[in-house]
């Protein structure tokens, strides 16, 4: 805190503070140490101090203000400053009651997803499956057969989760062909697919460090329908994209994982006593990311469904209502 000055008396310096509330400033009234207090409280010098060292310079053009004329209209706000008061001391409840409901689940006011605590059951589930998949299925180290009939154990779960099989894509260039007969699941599933141990290992890290947090701060209940939905928007738009831009069958739950992200990167923004907050130089490192993938450095990404993911947690964090 910066002491800023000091005023003739209690009420006064009171005054000036109720007026500093109003224009967002934060600050408080002390008796001032340098002075004789033995006229009483009220007759006592007091010092200004202000909180935060941003508002300093503005603050003590106020305080030049309000010396020359300390009984001007516009400093008659003590009923206005109360209120606020009274707002944000409701806020900072809210919030602490939000925290302390983040801890008991076992997370963090910080957003620390190691911390130890309540399970997280659809996190887990998903990094395991995705992990067994992967490696059942050699991460598509294989050349598939010419004929369907011949396809292996591996070849069968690879193609039962993807969007579409090899095949049948060849023959009737329809992405959507499999889900028109009912098999639906396939907008989802591929986030368990993957075409590397690297692949695999980028997606499920980051789907730990993001979407532990929020399941431990929404629930699993959420956390699965968040996780559902991101991740068929990102097939959806991988998929619409035009063939000549970028195929339209692609694999990784990386989708899902941008989904996680634009949420959790967007809902502090919308709603200040939301506990946690991704640190900037995170969301710059992800955008950064996101960038550098529509470009030549790196090849082969699925880029329709990075940014379908991360819109679909964006629109997400808007839409639902706050929890």
């Amino acid at each position: 805190m910066r002491r800023i000055g000091t005023l003739a008396d209690e009420a006064t310096s009171n005054r000036f503070c109720d007026y500093l509330q109003t224009q967002s400033i934060d600050a408080k009234a002390e008796p001032s140490h340098d002075s004789d207090s033995s006229g009483g409280a009220s007759a006592t010098p007091h010092d200004i101090w202000i909180r935060a060292e941003q508002d300093v310079p503005q603050a003590r053009e106020f305080l030049a203000a309000f010396q020359a004329d300390p009984q001007a209209k516009q400093y008659d706000v003590s009923a206005e400053a109360e209120r606020l008061r009274k707002a944000k001391a409701n806020e900072n409840a809210k919030k602490l009651k939000l925290q302390k409901k983040v801890k008991m689940r076992g997370g963090s006011a910080l957003g620390g997803p190691g911390n130890s605590g309540a399970p997280i059951p659809v996190t887990i589930t998903v990094i395991v499956i995705a992990s067994l998949v992967g490696f059942f299925t050699q991460f598509r180290d294989w050349t598939p057969p010419q004929s369907k009939e011949n396809l292996t154990v591996e070849m069968q779960v690879f193609y039962g989760l993807a969007v579409v099989d090899d095949y049948t894509y060849v023959e009737t260039r329809d992405p959507f062909y499999l889900m028109k007969q009912g098999q639906i699941w396939r907008l989802v599933t591929p986030m368990f697919l993957h075409g590397s141990t690297w692949h695999l290992a980028f997606n499920m890290i980051n789907l730990f460090v993001l979407g532990s947090v929020v399941e431990r701060i929404h629930g699993s209940v959420f956390f699965a329908i968040l996780l559902l939905l991101c991740q068929a928007a990102a097939t959806l738009t991988q998929i619409l994209m035009p063939d000549w831009l970028e195929p339209p069958l692609a694999i990784g739950a990386s989708g899902a994982v941008f989904g996680v992200f634009g949420f959790l990167w967007i809902r502090p923004k919308l709603d200040p006593n939301y506990p946690v907050e991704i640190p900037p130089i995170n969301v710059m490192f992800m955008l950064i990311f996101l960038f550098i993938c529509m470009t030549p450095i790196i090849d082969g990404i699925a880029n329709g469904a990075h940014v379908g993911g991360l819109l679909a947690g964006m629109v997400i964090t808007v839409v639902t209502p706050k929890l």
